[in-house]
């Protein structure tokens, strides 16, 4: 049946209700809200799962495959419908980067065109958010956004994170793989993720991570979807009908409610002209063999497009209302703590002026505290009247010096000097001082310390006389413990 007017109008509607629900989400991306958790598609898998290809065949963009271009932070690819096609490529930097790195990175980024290609802009923007140069390189909180736009553009958007590593390599240590990790638990554990779990037909699924992952953040399979690249080369390995049951939601423990889906992959070196010469590949392929038996909503880039496209939508309707109740409570929060700062200060003299009265309210309350009598201005509570079992509270500054000057004090006189004389008491026994070590008498002393000095230290004085610099000599020596106590 023909579209009429009416329906074509209907699904305008709706594309526009579509299109403002992603712009939404975007601009909330770019705000980064603290604790506010955004329904959104994250693309999970391994490094060799082959989610390259399947963001390629979604966007119909080539992403950078080689093994130096591993994707080190989580990258937003936005698909927007469009009359002209147009690409562009930006980066939402982290919040809590410096002020100044935060401008460079919003500086990057511009249309993707002859004079700057798609790849040398990607790793352009590899290089400012995480250059190998520096350690932590996965750890980048930075967003890379990838933007196309096109008349056969799905109203979709995706995040995809770096491949999850099963050893440590050349490219990858074993704390680069800790913090993959980490962030790849950071943006599936949220109620509000679509997970879209890749796995590739090239290894048995037994041993794929993701899956662990997803049944550990998913366990009902309500919020993942999941995606089979190189089906073509399960064959090879002997498990086609196992991952036949896989896909077909056979597995127990595998069990995804949003479904499976199956993508082929161009080969090592294939080159696929035209997303007509995909679907034709992808249509002689499925519909051949053991694979026939799977409905043909299964298979496909197309399929594919479709689910997401629908789910997302779907998905982030059935989140907008918490979500703008969520925003709404931070905001008074925010405008809350705006309040209690006070108002602004905008001109010079209103600052010089705020600066006056912080001054003056500071030295009302230090010059009580420094000099011990702890009155209170007007209206502050600031010195407290009863005593704190904890000892005596920073404020009161006088009460503390003297509590460190006693001490000091006490230390010194246990532990300042490098000698102690004993001392004789009425009964004529010597009782040194508890914790001393080598009493003697100032005969000794003199005997054993100042004597030899004075002869070993003599110049050109009468031979009755000492050298004058003896005192300081023995002081020195004498008063060696005395920085360590200061």
């Amino acid at each position: 049946m023909a579209p009429t007017l009416g329906s074509s109008l209907e699904a305008q509607g709706l594309a526009d209700e579509q299109r403002g629900l992603l712009d939404l989400i975007d601009k909330l991306q770019f705000a980064q809200l603290d604790n506010v958790k955004l329904p959104q598609i994250v693309v999970v898998g391994d490094q060799s799962a082959g989610k390259s290809s399947v963001l390629e065949a979604l966007s119909g963009t080539p992403f950078p495959r080689d093994a130096g271009a591993c994707t080190r932070f989580a990258t937003e690819i936005r698909l927007r419908r469009a009359k002209e096609t147009n690409l562009k490529v930006s980066i939402i930097p982290d919040k809590n980067r410096p002020y100044n790195e935060q401008a460079r990175l919003l500086q990057f980024g511009g249309d993707v065109g002859i004079d700057t290609p798609f790849d040398a802009l990607m790793r352009e923007a590899t290089e400012l958010i995480a250059p190998r140069s520096i350690p932590g390189r996965f750890a980048a909180r930075d967003i890379l956004v990838v933007e196309k736009m096109g008349p056969e553009m799905p109203m979709l958007s995706l995040v995809d994170l770096p491949g999850l590593v099963r050893v440590a390599n050349r490219d990858q240590s074993e704390a680069d793989i800790q913090t993959i990790e980490m962030l790849s638990d950071r943006y599936m554990k949220s109620s509000r993720t679509i997970i879209l779990a890749v796995i590739g037909g090239n290894n048995d699924y037994v041993q794929a991570p993701i899956l662990k992952k997803a049944r550990h953040f998913d366990p009902s399979g309500s919020r993942t979807i999941g995606v089979l690249t190189k089906p073509d080369m399960t064959e090879g390995i002997g498990l086609e009908d196992k991952f036949i049951e896989l896909v077909a939601n056979k597995d127990r423990e595998n069990n995804f409610k949003l479904g499976w889906y199956i993508l082929l992959n161009p080969g090592p070196g294939e080159y696929w002209s035209s997303a007509e010469d995909r679907s034709r590949r992808e249509a002689d392929f499925f519909t051949k063999g053991k694979w026939a038996a799977l409905p043909p909503h299964m298979w496909g880039i197309e399929a594919l497009r479709q689910k997401l496209s629908s789910q997302l939508q779907r998905h982030v309707g059935k989140h907008v209302k918490s979500l703008r109740r969520q925003i709404q409570q931070a905001l008074e929060q925010c405008e809350a703590d705006l309040k209690a700062m006070g108002s602004g200060k905008d001109t010079i003299e209103e600052m010089r002026f705020e600066m006056g009265e912080l001054f003056s309210a500071s030295g009302n309350l230090v010059t009580p505290a420094v000099n011990g009598n702890y009155k209170n201005p007007v209206g502050e509570s600031f010195f407290a009247r009863k005593s704190s079992p904890k000892g005596t509270p920073p404020q009161k500054l006088r009460a503390r010096v003297r509590e460190e000057s006693e001490r000091f004090s006490r230390l010194f006189r246990q532990h300042g000097s490098k000698v102690n004389f004993s001392a004789s008491s009425g009964s004529g026994m010597n009782l040194p001082a508890a914790g001393v070590v080598d009493d003697q008498s100032k005969k000794e002393f003199a005997q054993r310390e100042v004597e030899p000095l004075l002869r070993q230290i003599r110049g050109n004085e009468l031979p009755l006389d000492s050298n004058p610099r003896a005192p300081y000599i023995l002081f020195q020596d004498f008063s060696r413990n005395w920085p360590i106590l200061a």
